[in-house]
């Protein structure tokens, strides 16, 4: 169900709506914005096999954001994993990957994102939902608490090579 809104400044219409293969190499092209270091034929790769109906793992719902020319201008991924951190409910939709084009943040299209997976979620009856980032990516944190997300804990990853 798309929410449509409205930016009291400019008075244009961006709307939130459920991906469609037409989106697959705009979306594809944002992913690569958002993850630079992963190989771009690889999430090419996953954009086309998703938008043909494959079952991609990491892939459950997209939502895309649409500037009033009908372009993406941002889009948020999601997943069904058997569990997250902190969450008490299992399995639970999380958050993969959420992005808008810098020269349209600040006007709530993220928020709209999220709400478009909020809905999406409540309607197939899931109580949580989840969500990581960084914890050098202050933009990212700043942005799930203004949207109502909790920080439950941080880790610290390691590696070792043999």
């Amino acid at each position: 169900m798309p929410a449509d809104w409205v930016t009291a400044a400019r008075k244009r219409v961006r709307v939130i709506d459920a991906f469609e293969a037409r989106d697959t190499e705009a979306w594809a092209g944002l992913r690569a914005r958002l993850w630079p270091d992963a190989g771009a034929d690889d999430l090419n790769r996953e954009c086309r096999a998703f938008a043909a109906g494959e079952d991609v793992p990491s892939i459950g719902a997209v939502f895309v954001a649409r500037d009033g020319h009908a372009g993406v201008i941002g889009f948020l991924e999601l997943a069904l994993r058997p569990f997250s951190d902190g969450c008490e409910s299992m399995p639970v939709p999380h958050i993969e990957g959420w992005y808008v084009v810098p020269e349209a943040r600040e006007q709530g299209i993220g928020r709209a994102l999220m709400r478009a997976a909020e809905d999406w979620a409540r309607a197939r009856g899931f109580t949580e939902l989840a969500s990581d980032a960084e914890v050098g990516n202050v933009t990212s944190l700043l942005a799930h608490a203004r949207c109502g997300f909790a920080e439950v804990e941080r880790l610290v990853k390691f590696r070792k090579p043999l």
